[in-house]
């Protein structure tokens, strides 16, 4: 064989391999700061985007490609950046890495068990594929603010959750003493959301600029069996819609 020839053969395998090597095709999420997206989220180290995969259609195959899925994309369908879907997002990109260590997250092989609150429930099934009419999320209220996260086709599951005094007992008496004020039929001021809202904030602060390791409690649940169930409640995220700035 002449040495052209060996060397555009060389060539195309080196291609071919290095193709191979390469993984699948990422669609790419805009974790670009935005109004309700602050740059000192965007450039945190610590929240970046995870990869999922899917299926093409109704009713198809497995994607051959994959799609990043970062905090921005959840805060434009869950309707804000709130310190609850930041907790969770932190919480479940940590437990869906110990289930997936490839890296990519099969959203069509995942089951949940959450709290019955907007922000853990919405985060849970735009990460994981998991829904409560798949029976593939079960709202239970005693998990508290952390999530039990199982891997149907291995059994392998973890439960995750914050470590004490990251979520302040200050964050959780405000709210309560407004949702409290609330479900009388009592209005609340601008002053208490305001204040309310920079507690918030500087959980969320804390959340992304901190090593996940000195923030989660990650702990396997061998054995943990699933069962389905429906717990309904009211959204708390949208009670003070109507309050005055």
């Amino acid at each position: 064989m002449r040495y052209s020839t060996c060397l555009a053969l060389t060539v195309l395998l080196i291609g071919l391999g290095s193709g191979l090597l390469a993984g699948p095709t990422v669609a790419a999420t805009d974790n670009t700061p935005d109004w309700f997206y602050p740059a000192w989220v965007a450039s945190s180290p610590f929240v970046g985007p995870i990869l999922v995969r899917d299926t093409d259609s109704a009713l198809g195959r497995y994607s051959l490609g994959v799609k990043e899925l970062g905090l921005k994309d959840l805060a434009r369908v869950h309707g804000h950046l709130c310190d609850g879907m930041v907790s969770a997002f932190v919480q479940l990109k940590a437990v869906l890495g110990k289930l997936f260590p490839d890296g990519i997250v099969d959203r069509t092989d995942v089951q949940v068990v959450s709290k019955n609150g907007p922000c853990w429930a919405d985060t849970a099934a735009f990460m994981t594929g998991a829904r409560i009419n798949f029976q593939t999320m079960r709202l239970q209220n005693d998990i508290g603010d952390g999530f039990i996260v199982q891997r149907i086709s291995t059994g392998e599951a973890w439960e995750v959750r914050l470590k004490p005094g990251i979520f302040t007992q200050e964050q959780t008496d405000m709210e309560a003493a407004m949702k409290h004020q609330r479900a009388a039929g009592k209005p609340v001021t601008a002053v208490e959301i305001d204040a309310f809202e920079k507690v918030a904030e500087n959980l969320i602060r804390r959340l992304v600029s901190t090593p996940p390791g000195e923030l989660l409690e990650l702990t396997p649940r061998p054995g943990f069996v699933f069962k389905a169930n429906d717990l309904f409640g009211q959204r708390g995220d949208i009670i003070n819609k109507d309050m005055p700035r």
